[in-house]
């Protein structure tokens, strides 16, 4: 914006954010910045923000408002080739675990720290109907190359399908709370996404629908067990994902993510779920190392967590700044951006150690696990017994041979 047109501009019409220069070099600026950026992202309460620049001004525009069921409907209605352009002659591998695969809604109210979501496509969940759904996967039927597997259905979250809140047509989300399971407005039921899955198992041609994306296992209460059941029943293979990220306290605070009991809880009814079945299926976890709030001891924990409960994967995330999330500006300010309290943020060595933790059986981590373990004070997990991460280093013989 012209700085002309903003010294004339109304200013109660934005949010005005610390400037460029205040920002650039003030990391508490920083973090109070993108504080106030967050709480505008809300299409019916958020307001513009702007941001004084030496010779302008940004303005950013609150996000436009959420699409109703029929105009997503529509959206995704249009008679999508479902190929690679013409232009590619040679396969694109990234192409076919999308293929075939239905978005059912956009948004999601999860919150994690180290997401953007919220700034993409808000906290309100828009999902269309199930009608549409069906139809476009009855299309998918008489498509070339479709064997039968519908390989998702989901968005963001798979099963905030149909979840709603009546505040967010007239109000928005709550400014001052998350969008959690301790809330009474909003409906968590997983009623519309069943009668939605079981349709489309009805189609003919489709012989298996599965639910590819992760799942918000702190959205299946122990009273909603059937839907739990359907799901592992009907939509998932070998493995059903899940999101822990982390088990220590303080790591999953800064995440905003569930504590770890919640998810011993549910590994409970999952487990529970596999007796008797000759086809067992697995939980496939995501654990995070690195993430700002994380030290080497809060890694060695995660570390024991993986290991009492045989959840070792090849599989994990190492934290990487990205942009526009909590999650960054903590790594970049070492502070909490809603708290203005200050964040251990770990790099160089110590990202390498809690990276190595998270993979402790791999032997080319073993030397880093155990620098990490002498410097918390847990050498009792250095050697052969059960409990140990790794095994003692051995010694070199450095002795003359014998002649």
């Amino acid at each position: 914006m012209d700085l002309r047109i903003w010294r004339a501009a109304d200013r109660n019409r934005f949010v005005v954010l610390p400037g460029y220069e205040e920002v650039k070099q003030d990391t508490t600026a920083y973090a109070r910045a993108f504080a106030l950026h967050c709480s505008e992202q809300d299409p019916i309460r958020g307001r513009a923000v702007s941001q004084p620049h030496p010779k302008t001004v940004i303005v950013q525009n609150r996000p436009a408002l959420q699409l109703s069921t029929g105009e997503l409907d529509r959206i995704y209605e249009q008679p999508y080739a479902r190929e690679a352009h013409p232009s590619y002659t040679e396969p694109i591998p990234a192409l076919e675990p999308v293929r075939f695969s239905i978005t059912s809604h956009r948004g999601c109210f999860g919150g994690c720290s180290f997401c953007a979501l919220t700034h993409h496509q808000g906290r309100i969940v828009q999902s269309r109907s199930i009608a549409s759904v069906v139809r476009e996967a009855e299309r998918m039927t008489r498509m070339q190359g479709f064997k039968g597997i519908v390989q998702d259905v989901g968005g963001p979250t798979a099963n905030m399908y149909g979840m709603v809140c009546p505040r967010w047509g007239t109000a928005g989300t709550c400014p001052d709370r998350e969008c959690g399971t301790d809330c009474a407005s909003l409906d968590r039921s997983h009623g519309r996404q069943r009668e939605l899955l079981e349709r489309l198992r009805r189609i003919p041609g489709v012989r298996r629908v599965f639910i590819g994306s992760g799942i918000r296992h702190d959205l299946i209460p122990a009273e909603d067990e059937p839907y739990l059941a359907e799901l592992c029943g009907h939509h998932v293979s070998g493995h059903l994902k899940v999101a822990p990220e982390h088990v220590a306290d303080r790591v999953v605070a800064c995440m905003h993510k569930p504590p770890k009991e919640v998810f011993l809880a549910f590994m409970e009814r999952f487990s529970a779920l596999q007796a008797g079945k000759k086809k067992r299926q697995y939980l496939l976890p995501y654990f995070m190392s690195g993430h700002p709030g994380c030290t080497i001891a809060d890694m060695i924990e995660c570390a024991e967590f993986i290991r009492d409960t045989g959840l070792y994967s090849e599989q994990m995330q190492d934290f990487t700044p990205t942009p526009m999330t909590a999650s960054t500006c903590m790594y970049h300010t070492s502070l909490d951006p809603f708290t203005m309290l200050p964040v251990h943020v770990p790099k160089g060595r110590e990202k390498r150690i809690q990276r190595a933790l998270l993979q402790y059986r791999d032997p080319k981590n073993h030397d880093l696990v155990r620098e990490g373990l002498r410097q918390a004070g847990r050498e009792d997990l250095i050697g052969s017994a059960w409990q140990c991460l790794v095994p003692a280093r051995r010694k070199r013989n450095v002795g003359r041979r014998r002649g």
